[in-house]
């Protein structure tokens, strides 16, 4: 089992520009939808079947070894529906961008691509994606690039799993009962009893970058035994609690809550 994965420094968010292909007009669907952290909001091809491009300038070289895409593109057994999209990431220090390319993966149950590597040097990424049979005009929700951190420990094993649900209830004046689902949210309790100064410290970068429960992040759970346990989160309320057990040796236990 490998350690977990934090992803929280998005290198989207502060790009120096984004240039995009076949991007609708309306601004409320734009570029600026693509890293806010909001998974309700998106960007949205022009039309159906269109082949889209999405140029990220860093403005110099960054170190990046993970991307995430999560979007409304349709998969079967692990693979996109054939004939239907292709959906990957050049990279270089030119434009355009040619040096590498990264295929994104993507399970059946979810809309979230992903490639964990090892870490490359380029100033340059472009998203692309094309499609000849898929019957919606694109979606892309949230786009990640930069660098995963993993601690030099896990959590205590098995960690508490949980999922917590919403309904609305609703009683018309003849009595007729009807029941609304809101939402079905998984939420996580990780226990860290003794971990070092280093450790520690890491733990608050994470904190400290995602304002408390402020920002959402990427979060993989075991990268070498299932890469699609990657989830978007944010840390609970009160979701960070620490003790320092001696010096140097300190307790943290984590919530984390799973963004809709």
């Amino acid at each position: 089992m490998s350690n977990i994965s934090w992803m929280y420094h998005n290198l989207c968010q502060n790009p120096a520009s984004i240039t995009e292909t076949f991007g609708t007009s309306n601004s409320l669907f734009g570029t600026n939808r693509l890293a806010d952290g909001d998974l309700q909001s998106y960007w949205l091809s022009t039309s159906v079947g269109t082949v889209i491009s999405i140029l990220f300038d860093m403005g110099s070289a960054v170190w990046a070894d993970t991307f995430i895409v999560v979007h409304n593109l349709p998969v079967v057994n692990n693979e996109p529906l054939a004939g239907t999209f292709t959906l990957y990431l050049n990279a270089g220090n030119t434009n355009p961008p040619i040096a590498s390319t990264y295929y994104l993966s993507n399970p059946a149950s979810l809309g979230t691509s992903m490639y964990y590597g090892s870490a490359v040097n380029y100033r340059y990424f472009r998203l692309l994606s094309y499609g000849t049979s898929f019957n919606e005009q694109i979606k892309i929700n949230e786009i990640f690039i930069g660098k995963r951190d993993t601690f030099n420990v896990n959590p205590e094993y098995p960690f508490k799993r949980e999922t917590d649900s919403s309904t609305i209830v609703t009683i018309s004046e003849k009595g007729q009962k009807k029941v609304y689902h809101k939402y079905t949210r998984t939420n996580w309790e990780l226990s860290y009893p003794s971990i070092d100064e280093i450790t520690y410290g890491t733990m608050l970068k994470i904190r400290k970058y995602c304002s408390g429960s402020y920002k959402p992040f990427f979060v993989c759970f075991d990268i070498d035994d299932n890469k699609f346990e990657t989830h978007f989160v944010r840390f609970g309320k009160n979701g960070f609690k620490h003790k320092e057990e001696s010096y140097g040796n300190h307790s943290i236990n984590l919530r984390l809550e799973e963004e809709l």
